[in-house]
């Protein structure tokens, strides 16, 4: 599973001969917290023990889970809760961060930007560039994080029309990293 969400392509080998497939996909999955599911539940209690945990965690190893951009822990919902946004509105939002990308002359969506496209579409601020490299040390950020990381920072960058990335912006990125 990590060559294809890595390189994009299925390659299957037979005696022989080898087919290789286009896999350009986007990949989205979710996983419980645990193996009750109630960890962090605000109502329910979970049964599971520290060990129990820790095996279920381990089952997805780092670097399948280093290839995933986005990480967003859900929370339970109230019948109170709401949204800020319409659907229209961040419609608009897409639509208008999409033109700012052609503006800028990318052949290719923010996501799917090859290394040295990140290095001369991600610009950051001063700024930002401290903030990224101390993530860097205190987080132990592989080569493939940090590219991702500022690919999710020039995407907000986007939406928040800033013509560089912010600190912001990069705060925003990191928060959808990977936690231990």
């Amino acid at each position: 599973m990590r060559e294809p969400l890595q390189d994009r392509k299925v390659l299957i080998a037979r005696v022989q001969s080898k087919i290789e497939y286009d896999a350009d996909i986007m990949f989205v999955a979710a996983q419980n917290p645990c193996p009750c599911g109630n960890l962090l539940s605000k109502v329910k209690v979970c049964r599971c023990s520290e060990q129990e945990i820790k095996r279920y965690k381990n089952k997805l190893s780092d670097p399948f889970l280093d290839r995933i951009d986005l990480f967003v822990v859900m929370q339970e919902v109230e019948s109170t809760d709401c949204s800020d946004v319409t659907s229209s509105a961040m419609h608009k939002a897409v639509i208008e961060a999409f033109i700012q990308q052609k503006r800028r002359g990318q052949k290719r969506l923010n996501g799917k930007l090859t290394e040295s496209e990140i290095e001369t579409v991600c610009i950051l601020t001063t700024e930002a560039q401290n903030i990224l490299h101390t993530a860097i040390g205190k987080f132990a950020l592989s080569h493939r994080s940090i590219g991702s990381v500022k690919k999710i920072a020039r995407t907000i960058a986007d939406l928040n029309k800033d013509e560089k990335i912010e600190k912001k912006d990069i705060l925003e990125a990191l928060s959808y990293r990977r936690r231990a």
